[in-house]
């Protein structure tokens, strides 16, 4: 009895879903609120940060924490390219329905989706050779270096000699590959934020996630919390002091950008298993942190279909309509409009209502244990 009590009572990283969780359970918040006002909690328009800023590469920097822990005894490259063309295929679908287009012509043919299935790859491939977390560091602090140089040695005859919305490495490369009617915004804004060059500074955040995932593995006794701390610090301070040359812009996903997500999440990894996985003998879940975890853990486990059907949701509700005394309106608007007959705040309400529908959802398949992997 003495020596079963002693074995670890779980195997499944409650941090990682919670990290996850929390960030799902902020975009669909913060993504949902309807125009007009709160602009601190929007995407900054060009240079600066904002909280929902830093949702999609702490989303991508634990996509690379989760596929070090997924993929410790290898890989099997089948799954790896048939999951690649899965995600380029859905993510081409994902852009019909958000856009609400089936033109062709001008199909965006970049997205989150297909980022991921980009960086899926790169990773993996750079991975097979070199698992050292130092290394892997150090590798993405040079990606960043390269990328950087870059930026700045092609936008000195931008304005401030600084990369701008029409004046930029990626409206130049993206353009040429994909065409200016498949691009962001069919290229009428002059740069890509999921296009390629963004994707190759991104590979940075993926790689400092796996270097993070690499770290839970081999320091089984702490769980590597102290070093993935420390390494936030460092990856902060870095950030700040690159951010003096290239200010935080996530549309470019600039270097100082990259490097302060990437530290802001390894804050949250550290925080969440010093919190939840510490102690290897006791269930996070059977104490008082249950209810927090598990309603984390349910965001966490089905993350890529609530962060993406949010998406789903909002373009059915703006381009379905009703015929209303005022005319053809959208769900959106008469949901909102319902609201405001009762709410003081019916923004931040109609988000919070879109974050209840969320939860159902997923404390609903969390209970029925269902989650929809790509």
């Amino acid at each position: 009895m003495e020596q079963s009590q002693q074995k670890p009572i779980k195997k499944r990283i409650y941090s990682l879903d919670m990290a996850r969780g929390l960030i799902v359970v902020l975009s669909v918040f913060l993504s949902t609120i309807p125009s007009g006002g709160y602009e601190y909690l929007r995407h900054a328009g060009w240079y600066g940060l904002t909280i929902i800023d830093l949702i999609l590469p702490a989303f991508i920097t634990i996509f690379g924490t989760s596929m070090a822990i997924a993929y410790q005894k290898g890989v099997v490259w089948e799954k790896i390219i048939k999951r690649t063309i899965r995600l380029i295929v859905y993510g081409i679908i994902f852009t019909m329905i958000v856009t609400w287009s089936l033109d062709f012509s001008t199909l965006r043919l970049t997205g989150v989706l297909q980022m991921f299935a980009l960086l899926g790859i790169a990773t993996v491939t750079i991975t097979k050779f070199i698992k050292s977390p130092i290394k892997l560091v150090l590798i993405a602090c040079f990606i960043l270096f390269v990328y950087g140089t870059a930026m700045l040695s092609t936008s000195q005859s931008c304005e401030g000699g600084l990369p701008q919305p029409t004046c930029n490495l990626s409206g130049l490369i993206d353009e040429k590959v994909f065409g200016e009617n498949h691009m962001y915004a069919q290229g009428e804004r002059g740069f890509d934020p999921e296009g390629l060059v963004t994707s190759f500074a991104a590979l940075a955040n993926v790689l400092f996630g796996y270097a993070i995932g690499r770290l839970i593995l081999t320091k089984k006794e702490s769980g590597g919390w102290k070093e993935i701390l420390l390494l936030g610090v460092l990856l902060v301070i870095l950030a700040l002091l690159v951010h003096q040359v290239l200010p935080f812009n996530k549309r470019m996903w600039m270097p100082s950008f990259a490097l302060i997500s990437a530290g802001v999440t390894a804050f949250l990894i550290s925080g969440f298993y010093l919190l939840a996985d510490y102690r290897k003998h006791i269930d996070a879940k059977k104490t008082a942190l249950g209810p927090l975890v598990t309603f984390l853990e349910a965001f966490g486990r089905n993350s890529f279909l609530i962060y993406f059907g949010k998406f789903i949701i909002a373009s059915v509700m703006t381009h379905i309509t009703l015929a209303t005394t005022k005319g053809q309106q959208p769900l959106s608007a008469l949901l909102l409009q319902w609201i405001e007959s009762f709410s003081p705040l019916p923004q931040l309400t109609y988000a919070l209502l879109m974050l209840l529908f969320w939860t159902v959802v997923a404390l609903t398949l969390h209970k029925k244990k269902v989650y929809v992997k790509v």
